[in-house]
């Protein structure tokens, strides 16, 4: 792998070839896998939860999450092509940079606290529907749940919106024994060829990124502030939720079982047992579909304490003091592992549903159906006769289709004798129907 000298900076403490190796590794080769695994996931995701039969207000909301998901590993696979060190052309490379300060990374970044808005929405539906089912059967709809998403998507583009105006990046160019790393955002190479100016060949380029001085009073109260409602106020909320959903999910699998035993002792009729078991379905279909979600808030829950505790302000402030070189250097391998379980978060929701959602998985079969994948090309059994019905009841349909035209045709000759006509051609038995023609 290429090692520049330009890594290191004046001291040559602060950046190293092997903290080099092991970002360029993460960003070039596992975590854009991630995206595209991730995309293909949320895209088999998607074609399920639009189907018909998923029309529950709790599958809208997943919709939704499903969507946020793929915009968001969609915005931020440029970033892991960027940060890969693939690019050695100066202007191309800050092209590319410029572009994700001001584009992929705010689209990522509001993507994301769209897909943390729409998880929280979901949890506190699931739990009011398992307090008060009575009383929250007016908003639990899809209709309901469509709106509230709309909302969440405009209030996080306005919350958001700082991010596309504020952040700004700049080139740094120098000789290798004048050149300092330690504020470059991105990785610095050694130009060996420029359509610019010809002097830079042999020099040290790497980008710099800072705020605008118009937004510098505020950045520190604005991120702090986006930190509480992306991070804190969201792992609060669904902490608190997701240990009460655990709980009743415990008691109702008990509840269930305790039911199913009383029933197999009593001597039900058949139209109760009915009743009974239908109404036993849709409990099912509610517990599976809470263990979901349940599934779903845990992995967020541990994908967002990483991304609490590697906060750049608050590991700064932490690490000034007695480690001032960590937020060079460790923060940034925490930081790529931070990054790495985001996208993982955003990925792997498909395995959930496939466990824990028996629905889930049989829409996902009947949407990916071989007949149904060649259009129906290939003959389906239900195109075949029906199983029910027997060789003699076959065979006595047909002698009564013979007689019917045969009757015609008798009546038919009849009246042509009657007026004088030439007479009618008599039947053969090439008009008759046998087994042949079925």
């Amino acid at each position: 792998m290429y090692k520049p000298s330009c890594l290191l900076n004046v001291n040559g403490s602060i950046r190293s070839n092997a903290l080099h190796d092991i970002e360029v590794a993460g960003y070039r080769y596992v975590m854009l896998t991630i995206c595209i695994f991730g995309v293909v996931c949320n895209i088999l995701n998607l074609c399920v939860l639009v189907q018909r039969r998923l029309k529950e207000s709790p599958y809208t909301y997943l919709t939704g999450l499903a969507l946020a998901d793929m915009l968001t590993l969609i915005s931020f696979s440029p970033v892991s092509v960027v940060r890969g060190d693939y690019i050695r052309h100066e202007d191309i490379f800050f092209t590319l940079t410029r572009l994700e300060a001001r584009l992929f990374v705010p689209m990522a970044n509001y993507l994301g606290q769209v897909s943390i808005m729409i998880t929280v929405a979901l949890t506190v539906e699931r739990y009011l529907f398992t307090t008060y089912p009575l009383r929250t059967q007016s908003f639990c709809k899809p209709s309901y749940a469509r709106r509230v998403i709309a909302i969440i998507m405009v209030l996080c583009g306005l919350l958001n919106l700082p991010r596309f105006l504020t952040e700004t990046v700049e080139k740094k160019i120098d000789t290798e024994t004048n050149f300092n790393s330690s504020n470059c955002v991105m990785h610095p190479f050694q130009i060996r060829y420029s359509s610019t100016n010809t002097s830079h060949i042999g020099q040290c380029f790497c980008v710099v990124g800072h705020t605008k001085e118009s937004f510098l009073p505020l950045k520190n109260y604005y991120y702090y502030t986006m930190l509480g409602i992306n991070q804190i106020i969201p792992f609060a909320i669904l902490l608190c939720l997701n240990l009460s959903l655990i709980a009743r999910v415990q008691s109702s699998n008990r509840y269930t079982l305790a039911e199913l035993i009383a029933r197999q002792q009593r001597n039900l009729n058949s139209t109760t047992a009915g009743v009974s078991a239908a109404a036993q379905k849709r409990l099912r279909d509610e517990h599976r579909l809470t263990k979901t979600l349940v599934a779903v808030v845990i992995v967020f829950l541990i994908c967002n304490t990483f991304t609490i505790i590697s906060y750049p302000g608050l590991v700064r402030f932490l690490t000034k003091k007695k480690y001032p070189n960590y937020f060079y250097v460790g923060f940034r391998i925490q930081k790529l592992i931070t990054n790495i379980m985001l996208l993982l978060n955003y990925s792997i929701n498909f395995f959930f549903y496939c466990a824990f959602n028996e629905k889930f998985l049989s829409t996902l079969k009947k949407t990916f159906r071989y007949e149904k994948l060649f259009c129906g090309l290939i003959s389906s059994p239900r195109r075949t006769l029906p199983s029910a019905m027997s060789s003699a009841t076959l065979q006595s349909t047909i002698t009564q289709t013979n007689q019917c035209i045969s009757t015609y045709h008798l009546r038919t000759e009849e009246s042509s004798r009657r007026r004088g006509k030439q007479e009618y051609k008599p039947i053969s038995e090439n008009d008759l129907i046998t087994n042949n023609d079925l």
